[in-house]
C-alpha cells in the first residue's frame, strides 16, 4: 500500500501545476491580445502614412522642378493643367489629391522680407521684373497640393470623425523650385518669367 500512496502523491502535484499553468496562459493570452489590438496594430496601421507622404512629396518636388524648366511661365501653367499629375499622385495608393495650385513668387534680394505672389502669367508688375525698381529679384515656382492620406485600415464608426482612425488625414504639401529661364523674348520684348 505504501507504493500506491507514493504514486498518487505525484499525480496530485501534477494536476495542481497544470491548473495553475493554464490560468497563467489565459492571462498571458489576454495581455497579448490587448497589446496587439491597442498598440501594435494601430502603429502598423499609421506607419504607412509617412511612406505615402514621402512618396507624394517626392512627386510634387519632381513636378515643380520640371515646371521651373519651362521656356515661359504660360507654358508651365499649361503643362500642369494638361498633365496627368493628379492621376500620378493617386497611383501611390491611399493618397488623394484634392486641389493643386501653381504660383510664381518674386522675392527682392535687397529686402528679402518683401515678396509678391502671382497665380497667372502676365500678372507680375514691371517693378518686379528683372531690371525693375524692386530688383534684383529671386523667382520661384511654388506648387501646393491639398491632399488626404489614408492609413492601411480605416474603421467605419458612424458619428465619429478622427483623422487616421475613422477618416483620412488631411495634408498640405508645398514644394518650390527656382525659375531657370531669366531671358527675354527677342520678338515681343517680354521676359519669359512673366510671359
Amino acid at each position: 500500500m505504501k507504493i500506491s500512496n507514493a504514486k498518487i502523491l505525484p499525480t496530485r502535484r501534477r494536476r495542481l501545476r497544470t491548473q495553475t499553468g493554464s490560468s497563467q496562459v489565459t492571462e498571458f493570452g489576454a495581455a497579448i491580445f490587448l497589446l496587439f489590438s491597442c498598440i501594435v496594430i494601430p502603429l502598423l496601421d499609421l506607419s504607412i502614412v509617412p511612406v505615402r507622404l514621402g512618396l507624394g512629396k517626392s512627386l510634387v518636388n519632381h513636378r515643380v522642378h520640371q515646371l521651373a524648366q519651362s521656356e515661359c511661365l504660360s507654358d508651365a501653367f499649361k503643362s500642369l493643367q494638361e498633365s496627368d499629375f493628379h492621376n500620378g499622385l493617386t497611383k501611390i495608393g491611399g493618397f488623394n489629391a484634392k486641389a493643386t495650385q501653381l504660383s510664381l513668387v518674386a522675392t527682392s534680394i535687397k529686402n528679402p522680407d518683401v515678396s509678391m505672389k502671382v497665380d497667372r502669367p502676365g500678372a507680375l508688375p514691371n517693378d518686379w521684373l528683372p531690371g525693375g525698381n524692386r530688383g534684383p529679384c529671386l523667382y520661384r515656382l511654388d506648387l501646393s497640393v491639398d491632399a488626404e492620406i489614408e492609413p492601411l485600415i480605416t474603421a467605419k464608426v458612424p458619428g465619429l470623425h478622427i483623422p487616421g482612425l475613422t477618416r483620412p488625414i488631411p495634408f498640405h504639401l508645398s514644394e518650390e523650385s527656382n525659375w531657370e529661364n531669366m531671358g527675354c523674348d527677342p520678338l515681343s520684348g517680354e521676359f519669359f518669367v512673366n510671359k
